[in-house]
């Protein structure tokens, strides 16, 4: 009887261990994954780029033609083309000197919600504010923007990217 309980109990354990180094090893992420989450980063840093040359040609391209965006107003902007994008970011880069300060940024981690479709977090902080070309300055702030990243024909966009500021949000009574 003693024999058949320790058998059971080892046989228990060893399953127990077996789950729980598959569940470990399910957690690592593996090669493909590392490299799609690389290509999501690239394509961040390179967006980010674009934006602080205030270079609105790049900025389009490096997004979906259909791109929605809120801006941190909470405007939304449903763009359709590239065309259109490209002039919204140009109209927006016309009022910004080109000696304005740049944001210092910070990414935070890739969530897939699909193979072909991820979405990233990244922190802005404009510390000087942002210099306008008539001399005004909008304050200094800091911002969370969330974009939702898609794979199209083996490339990643930006399809939405919303801003919000980063600052206390008053609770709300239900």
């Amino acid at each position: 009887m003693h024999v058949k309980l320790a058998q059971t109990a080892r046989l228990g354990l060893v399953s127990m261990l077996f789950f729980a180094s598959t569940l470990v090893a399910s957690r690592k992420p593996s090669a493909s994954v590392a490299g799609e989450e690389h290509a999501i980063r690239t394509l961040m840093s390179r967006w980010v780029e674009a934006y602080q040359d205030l270079d609105a040609k790049q900025l389009a391209a490096l997004e979906t033609p259909d791109v929605e965006t809120v801006d941190r107003f909470g405007e939304r902007h449903r763009l359709s083309g590239r065309s259109e994008n490209e002039e919204l970011w140009a109209d927006t880069f016309e009022i910004i000197s080109r000696n304005t300060s740049r944001p210092t940024v910070a990414f935070g981690r890739v969530r897939f919600l699909r193979p072909d479709v991820a979405v990233i977090e990244v922190s802005w902080r404009f510390a000087d504010g942002i210099l306008l070309v008539d001399g005004d300055r909008i304050p200094p702030f800091s911002e969370v923007d969330t974009y939702v990243t898609i794979k199209s024909k083996g490339v990643w966009l930006v399809a939405v990217h919303t801003m919000q500021d980063k600052k206390p949000q008053p609770l709300r009574q239900w």
